[in-house]
């Protein structure tokens, strides 16, 4: 009600309570509530605003106070006394005389003009000076039932209690108010709850921070609150108090794990417990009811040593050998070496009890009577051979490591060494993949990776430069040479995983986040042709021959390249496979006739071996020089080698490589 008046005898100074009327009664609109304002009259009418006092008019009231109530005031808060605020200032009485109508007024309340004025509240005419009530200043002179705080007049700007309407409602600001309050405490309330977990999960976190995570069991055993150490000890205990109880003939006794030749890693063990869950979300990670067990296996059974045991009844016993695979002497290819079975008592099915009890809580170890049988490695001749086979073909089929826009490179012998391991048992450590009877560890080919691959990239290329045989066959590289790589934030973090599922598989791609300028590749192609017929020696290179040398070749052949005897000089495709910058060559061979022939020749210089029945590419071996161009006169001979002139014999050594094929014809 911005621009309309409240007559001040519509109020009540006695409450809500009707009083006789002595005539008719301005009518007035319903005030809109807290829109009060305020304006001054002349100090002996109205309220005067001053610094420190406080003033009242009176004006006789005509008829009984009413207040119209807002239509939304809310009645669950009503005052106790169901009245405006302003009556209870009316039911102070004032310490200065008052006449009968001075005594039922209002006073109109005057401020001092603002910058932004409040409404106005204008009082109704006065028909008798009345006189004014002075109030010192900051004097309580009414008091909030609800809030319990005291109203004190302000010469500017009264301080108002809530405003209350007829009903016994609030005006519509207060309303607003209560509600608020209404609305604040459940949100108080929640924040208590937010405070009160927090706090809980911090402490269990705290708690559980060297300590294994709720819902962890060892082999069926819960450790959940345990620290590593308490869970080693743990695993140290069960070990050695789980027993089972064996004879032989008419003697028996307690054996443990230990007995039968195993060792058990408990810290290793723990580790596993202790790290278990710890992956896992916030929420999981410390809820009892998500459960991990932690299952470790502990050995086969067919790996039992009966030695101890054997010595402890008298029974003498041979251990079994496994058999090994492992690379061949020139590193490219993989190899077996034979096993040998044992004999002593039979030891398997007293491991086997041992190990069920400590794997499985429900199982009780049984009498077990032991025999004395062969003893057979756990690692056999088969097992080797498959391993050997598996092995063998990821040489021959290379894993290729590529990124976005090419290959990088290959895992070969050296990373398939790195990373695998014979097992004869059907069990699959985490980490690792298996193919048959070979385990491929997934870390040690990510430490490899990292080491021997990874270190080594660089963000631009680099073309290679390399000589293959006539095989297409890398015999020798003169430029290593690398594509350019740049590799993505954790682009590359799971190699060694990816690395050993692709060799269990035997063959494929890892692919890793990485961008690849891929390098070129020069390749120069190297074979030597031997002509018996021709008694030359052809370099070619690129398919062109580069160089024609004159050879003496083996006793008894003939113009044509055909050979009688037993010094002849082999025919067919060769590699070179072992060279010497000089040899002592000496020997003695029995001819097919039964007669035998002997040499003895120091210092032969520049051997190219080609055939691994002793034949070789080198210097005629003479007392004096036998150049190029002197060899066919010469009649120098051989034992089945091929002789070259001394001074073309070193520019040959220098320029066929190991590997370098040779074709050796008619």
């Amino acid at each position: 009600m911005n621009d309309e008046s409240l007559n001040p005898s519509s109020l009540n100074p006695m409450g809500n309570e009707e009083q006789p009327q002595s005539g008719d009664q301005p009518s007035f609109d319903a005030p809109q509530p807290r829109d009060w304002s305020f304006e001054t009259t002349p100090l002996d009418a109205s309220y005067e605003a001053a610094p420190q006092d406080v003033s009242y008019e009176t004006t006789p009231q005509t008829g009984p106070a009413k207040v119209i109530a807002s239509d939304e005031a809310d009645d669950d808060w009503a005052s106790a006394d169901g009245g405006n605020p302003f009556l209870a200032l009316g039911n102070e009485q004032s310490s200065a005389p008052q006449s009968d109508a001075a005594s039922a007024a209002v006073p109109t309340v005057s401020a001092a003009p603002t910058e932004a004025a409040a409404p106005t509240v204008a009082a109704a005419p006065v028909t008798s000076a009345a006189p004014t009530a002075q109030i010192p200043a900051q004097t309580p002179v009414s008091t909030d039932f609800h809030s319990q705080s005291s109203v004190f007049a302000n010469a500017a700007y009264p301080s108002v209690a809530p405003a209350q309407v007829a009903d016994g409602g609030y005006a519509e600001g207060e309303q607003e108010s209560v509600k608020h309050r209404r609305h604040v405490w459940p949100w108080i309330v929640l924040a208590v709850i937010i405070v009160a977990l927090a706090a809980a999960a911090a402490l269990c976190v705290q708690h559980y921070q060297d300590r294994a995570l709720p819902g962890v069991t060892l082999w069926g055993r819960s450790v959940a609150g345990e620290t590593q150490q308490q869970i080693a000890d743990d695993v140290t205990k069960l070990v050695t108090n789980t027993t089972v109880t064996v004879t032989y003939n008419d003697a028996s006794e307690q054996v443990t794990l230990a007995d039968l030749g195993y060792t058990v890693d408990a810290n290793s063990i723990a580790e596993q417990a202790f790290n278990a869950k710890r992956s896992d979300n916030f929420i999981q990670r410390y809820l009892s009811s998500t459960t991990v067990n932690v299952a470790p296996s502990l050995g086969d059974a067919s790996s039992a040593d009966p030695t101890k045991i054997g010595n402890d009844f008298g029974v003498q016993s041979t251990a079994a050998t496994d058999a090994t695979v492992s690379l061949n002497s020139d590193g490219t290819q993989y190899e077996a070496t034979a096993a040998t079975v044992g004999t002593g008592l039979s030891v398997t099915d007293a491991a086997q009890q041992l190990l069920d009890a400590i794997e499985n809580p429900a199982a009780t170890p049984q009498y077990v009577q032991l025999q004395v049988n062969d003893v057979q490695p756990a690692i056999t001749d088969d097992i080797a051979k498959q391993a050997v086979d598996t092995l063998n073909n990821l040489i021959a089929n290379p894993i290729k490591i590529t990124g976005n826009g090419g290959d990088i490179t290959t895992l070969g012998v050296d990373a398939i060494n790195a990373s695998y391991s014979v097992d004869p048992t059907d069990s699959t450590p985490d980490g690792s993949q298996r193919s048959g009877y070979v385990l491929f560890d997934a870390a040690k080919l990510q430490s490899y990776y990292e080491t021997n691959i990874k270190a080594n990239y660089q963000a631009t290329e680099q073309d290679a430069d390399v000589i293959v045989n006539n095989d297409g066959e890398v015999i020798k590289t003169n430029v290593q040479g690398h594509p350019g790589v740049t590799v993505a934030d954790g682009g590359d973090s799971n190699v060694g995983t990816d690395a050993a599922k692709v060799m269990a598989a035997g063959s494929g791609t890892v692919q890793i986040n990485a961008t690849v300028i891929p390098m070129q590749t020069k390749q120069t192609k190297r074979h030597t042709v031997v002509d018996l017929s021709d008694k030359k020696l052809y370099a070619y290179e690129n398919d062109q021959v580069i160089k024609t040398l004159n050879i003496a070749d083996g006793a008894g052949t003939a113009a044509d390249g055909s050979c009688k005897g037993d010094l002849c000089t082999p025919t067919g495709d060769y590699k070179i496979w072992w060279k010497l910058d000089s040899q002592d060559m000496k020997g003695t061979l029995t001819l097919s006739n039964g007669s035998t022939t002997s040499w003895n020749a120091p210092g032969v210089k520049f051997v190219n071996y080609f055939s691994h029945s002793g034949c070789a590419i080198h210097r005629i071996n003479s007392t004096s020089a036998i150049n190029d161009a002197d060899v066919p006169a010469s009649g120098a001979e051989s034992h089945g080698c091929i002789g070259l002139g001394w001074d073309v014999a070193e520019w040959y050594y220098n320029w066929a490589d190991y590997n370098e094929t040779v074709h050796i014809q008619q």
